[in-house]
């Protein structure tokens, strides 16, 4: 009987049949992982290329006085709008120091499709741009 029964463990141990499916069940978990973490990743640098981008044509466009900061202010949101997620907004004109400021502010959580990264990191992204007025 115990032989038997070392002979079984022995040949369940060398075995190959279903290694392939061993593996692939031990290691899916971890390339979704790493699909997920990539995919907030990107999002993430997306966005945030994104809200430079639209920081930077706000604050041109102030400088050059075609808009003022409320109008600046609306401008912005909808071009920053996704969904039904606006991120927050604000346009600041020193008139003393002759400059504009547009700071852009939005949740990770909303930015990012499966939310890893917003647990790991900073729960906000924030993006500054100033810029000189031109002159009248």
């Amino acid at each position: 009987m115990l032989k038997t029964l070392a002979s079984i463990v022995r040949g369940f141990l060398s075995a190959e049949e279903g290694n392939a499916t061993i593996e692939f069940t031990v290691l899916l978990p971890v390339y979704m992982g790493l699909i997920v973490l990539a995919t907030d990743t990107a999002s993430i640098f997306v966005r945030q290329s994104n809200m430079m981008d639209v920081s930077l044509q706000t604050a041109r466009i102030v400088s050059r006085h075609a808009l003022d900061a409320d109008a600046a202010e609306v401008f912005a949101s909808n071009l920053l709008r996704q969904g039904s997620y606006t991120p927050e907004v604000l346009v600041q004109v020193d008139a003393e120091a002759q400059t504009v400021t547009v700071r852009v502010t939005a949740d990770l959580a909303e930015l990012v499709p499966f939310g890893v990264l917003s647990r790991a990191l900073n729960d906000r992204l924030s993006v500054t741009v100033s810029h000189a007025l031109e002159p009248i």
